[in-house]
């Protein structure tokens, strides 16, 4: 992740002891789960492409990343009558960060209701792993921030 992108997260995050912006190999980082795409994860680490729900997969193959990764969910979509992919209507205008971070921790609530000896308590947003490692997109950031505040506070909206 470049440093551009860190000055550009840290702009839109207010300070929060919680967050920690780093420019690190995720290997560095000692963390309960990470946060990384499907794209990167589903083939590594097993589990199937999902729009619905994120998915809590366990990490089996000791590579020095967290014991648990989180895949977040892409907008469902469609087929159109002309062939082409669009995203189903009612999530056209729902941010896709917002729609995929909203649901990571959606999921992560849901797994430590269930675990007691496997809490998520720390997790690696890999930035570059989630794609979103752009230092001149601000939406991203924002809306990852909004759906950080109503996992923390849901009548937050």
């Amino acid at each position: 992740m470049s440093s551009e992108t860190i000055r550009s997260w840290q702009s839109v995050f207010p300070r929060f002891d919680e967050i920690e912006f780093v420019e690190s190999y995720p290997r560095s980082l000692r963390a309960d789960a990470i946060c990384m795409s499907g794209v990167y994860a589903l083939e590594r680490y097993g589990g199937a492409p999902r729009n619905d729900v994120a998915q809590i997969l366990d990490n089996l193959r000791n590579d020095g990343l967290p014991s648990l990764v989180v895949v977040p969910p892409s907008r469902p979509l469609r087929r159109t009558a002309a062939g082409t992919l669009e995203v189903v209507p009612e999530f056209a205008t729902e941010s896709p960060a917002y729609y995929a971070t909203s649901r990571a921790f959606e999921a992560m609530e849901r797994w430590n209701s269930r675990n007691d000896s496997s809490k998520i308590e720390t997790v690696v947003f890999d930035l570059p792993l989630l794609g979103m490692d752009d230092p001149a997109d601000r939406s991203t950031p924002n809306s990852v921030l909004r759906a950080m505040a109503r996992s923390l506070d849901p009548e937050a909206g």
